[in-house]
């Protein structure tokens, strides 16, 4: 009776080692299986924040592309030899316009005066000096001033802006452009101011004296 029990003693005891054996491989297998999984797991978020960081630095990379792009876009700034270079050239060229300008507006003054001059010969042919009149005055002779003699003569009369005014020379002497003198009513010439222009007579005045010349 005791050789049976003996051996079913033996074979439950080798049957709970395999169990426990088993077990154990078993536990092993599935710590292996979870530490891989787990080192995957790692080895996958590594991965992925590798590939975000790169998608940051491509990023980079395409604002730097495009901010290289806009600067060689960009002209190139003028250095101080080009500016003085621009500047040399472009001074004879103003030099010529001012002296084409000025040129131009004394050929103009020049014209205005042979136009003025060719009136004052065509009418220097028949052009007369009014004798001013003579100017009484109720005082006793002795008191009455000297009358200076008029200085210049009239020479013609034209419109100037809608308005009359005369040509005036010296009295005496043969007339010359640099002698001429237009004057509109209200204008000094000397001690004298052109009064009025009254239809064919010019109105001077000079303090209390008055002069009315006749205009060719």
């Amino acid at each position: 009776m005791k050789a049976p029990q003996a051996v079913s003693r033996s074979t439950a005891a080798l049957a709970v080692q395999i169990l426990l054996w088993a077990w154990l491989i078993g536990l092993s297998v599935i710590v292996g299986l979870g530490y891989r999984v787990m080192t995957e797991l790692a080895d996958w978020e590594r991965v992925d924040t590798g590939l975000r960081q790169l998608q940051v630095l491509e990023a980079r990379v395409t604002e730097l592309a495009d901010g290289m792009q806009a600067l060689e876009a960009r002209p190139a700034p003028a250095t101080a030899a080009e500016l003085q270079a621009v500047r040399q050239a472009l001074e004879p060229r103003i030099g010529q316009v001012e002296q084409a300008q000025e040129s131009r507006a004394t050929t103009d003054d020049l014209q205005a005066l042979r136009n003025e001059l060719e009136q004052i010969r065509a009418h220097q042919a028949t052009a007369r000096t009014a004798a001013p009149p003579q100017v009484r005055s109720p005082k006793p002779a002795a008191a009455t001033p000297r009358v200076a003699p008029f200085p210049y003569r009239v020479v013609g009369a034209e419109l100037r802006a809608g308005q009359r005014s005369v040509s005036i020379a010296p009295a005496t002497g043969e007339i010359t452009a640099g002698q001429l003198q237009v004057m509109l009513p209200g204008d000094v010439v000397g001690q004298w101011r052109l009064q009025a222009i009254d239809g064919n007579t010019a109105v001077f005045q000079a303090g209390g004296q008055t002069r009315r010349l006749a205009i060719p």
